[in-house]
């Protein structure tokens, strides 16, 4: 269970949200105009105004009226809806404004790609930058943001070349994407993935045949490479951030307010992973990136992402009568003060690697991210992690490498144990019915830790599982689908 806090409630958050914003499918259609015939009882031809979005898994309101810069307002007073929340996979939606006769299979849609500029793209594909401006409505040239999708009508890019790979085992993506020194959103858009989509030996895959000197790309040296994986996080995701330097560099950053410090994974290549609080106002945020080299001199780097509304949802919370006092301002706040303590440390030992693993084998009974009211009080809290159900005494296991740095009873999360995966990236067992590991052990993936339980302040015996990221609460099954940085 999560805690209620009094002067730090923006640290709580809401459920698990769309994992990446997949391409559109777009289709022409004509407004309906009932009764108008022409004389041979035929209808008569209405010029399209409006493109058809079919809504993919993961997919938002918000991020589908970015896409198409159009409005949430303006997509649901077309399409009778009356909750942005709620869209169906599958469902189809009238976009109003798009340009009449633009289909699937003429129009060209480019996705910008870290350190691209609007200048980039226009010579990619034989235009003007007022072209790619005036067909996008792009008012400021140098404010793209990463992953945002430009039509470029029939335009096709310039001399674009492919080369092809073999996945090996082991691969992923964004490893590929490393390997060839290319951003991971545009190893995905030319196959018609996801940066986070999975991938199998033997499959193949097109390789884009990159121009002299990054042609198309805006970065500036030591910078070499930039990738950001997803491209277009929702509320309460965590960001892996790589890049490449040539020559060593003591690296720094910030992003919402929040500090930093890229790691060396192996000479030349740097990461970092961001957290995005689950009540981040959905928008276009930088990301500054320092870099200071040998000689001394300081290197500046700003890449624009676009964070979308998690669609989270909300429950509503019943605590028994013999544990409300647990709900006390003072109680609840103590306690949430020690935890931020330890969880929003950073280490620059890296425990985690691969994918990290499920710690308990119960079904999930609540998600992250969903907005909450205990006991009849506002909704202004939310899900912090993921719940388990299960049986008392079922066992609980390490995720991925670690080092314990709490193992004790708390008053609000019952039994807990705290693990530090390195580079500002922590996880939380609650309300466990015993413990099994002490402070300052080292675990391994798999490792059991302690017992399924009901302490503390709950409603029934579960697993709560929760991450932090650089200091921000971040949906833990993210990590289980997707490797970072």
């Amino acid at each position: 269970m999560s805690s209620h806090q009094k002067n730090l409630k923006s640290l709580f958050g809401s459920a698990v949200a769309a994992m990446a914003i997949l391409l559109a499918i777009f289709v022409s259609v004509g407004d309906p105009m009932p009764g108008v015939r022409a004389q041979d009882g035929s209808p008569t031809p209405i010029p399209s105004t409006n493109t058809v979005h079919v809504v993919q898994r993961g997919e938002t309101l918000y991020g589908i009226a970015a896409q198409y810069g159009s409005s949430v307002e303006a997509i649901m007073t077309v399409n009778g809806i009356t909750d942005a929340r709620f869209i169906a996979v599958g469902q189809r939606l009238l976009i109003p404004g798009a340009q009449a006769g633009t289909t699937a299979s003429t129009a060209v849609t480019h996705i910008v790609e870290p350190g691209e500029t609007l200048y980039a793209v226009a010579e990619r594909y034989h235009t003007t930058v007022d072209a790619v401006a005036m067909l996008n409505n792009v008012t400021h040239p140098r404010r793209l943001y990463a992953g945002q999708r430009l039509s470029l009508g029939d335009r096709t890019p310039s001399g674009e070349t492919f080369a092809r790979y073999e996945v090996q085992p082991g691969d992923t993506l964004l490893r590929i994407a490393v390997q060839f020194a290319i951003p991971v959103t545009r190893i995905a858009a030319v196959n018609n993935l996801l940066p986070q989509s999975p991938v199998w030996p033997g499959q193949n895959l097109r390789i884009p045949e990159q121009p002299p000197n990054g042609a198309w790309l805006d970065i500036q040296a030591p910078l070499v490479a930039l990738s950001i994986s997803p491209v277009n996080p929702i509320q309460g995701q965590s960001i892996g951030l790589r890049f490449e330097s040539d020559r060593p560099v003591e690296a720094t950053g910030s992003f919402m307010g929040r500090t930093f410090q890229p790691l060396m994974i192996e000479e030349g290549r740097y990461g970092a992973v961001l957290g995005v609080h689950a009540f981040t106002v959905p928008g276009v945020y930088p990301i500054h990136l320092q870099l200071v080299a040998a000689d001394g001199r300081i290197h500046w780097y700003d890449v624009r992402i676009r964070v979308d509304d998690g669609g989270y949802g909300s429950e509503a919370i019943n605590i028994p009568e013999d544990r409300q006092y647990l709900l006390a301002g003072e109680v609840v706040q103590t306690e949430l003060e020690r935890v931020i303590t330890i969880m929003a440390g950073f280490n620059t030992t890296r425990y985690f690697d691969g994918l990290m693993a499920l710690p308990a084998s119960g079904p999930v009974t609540s998600q992250f991210g969903t907005r909450r009211s205990y006991n009849g009080s506002p909704y202004n809290t939310f899900h912090a992690g993921t719940d388990f159900g299960g049986a008392v005494g079922a066992p609980l296991t390490a995720p991925a490498d670690g080092v314990v740095m709490l193992a004790e009873t708390l008053q609000v999360r019952g039994n807990t144990v705290i693990l530090d995966h390195g580079w500002g990236v922590y996880t939380g067992y609650w309300h466990q019915s015993e413990i099994y590991v002490e402070v300052g052990q080292q675990v391994s993936k798999g490792d059991v830790i302690g017992a399924l339980g009901g302490t503390g302040l709950v409603t029934g015996p579960h697993l709560h599982w929760e991450m932090w990221v650089q200091g921000v609460q971040v949906d833990p099954m993210q990590w289980v689908q997707q490797t970072f940085p």
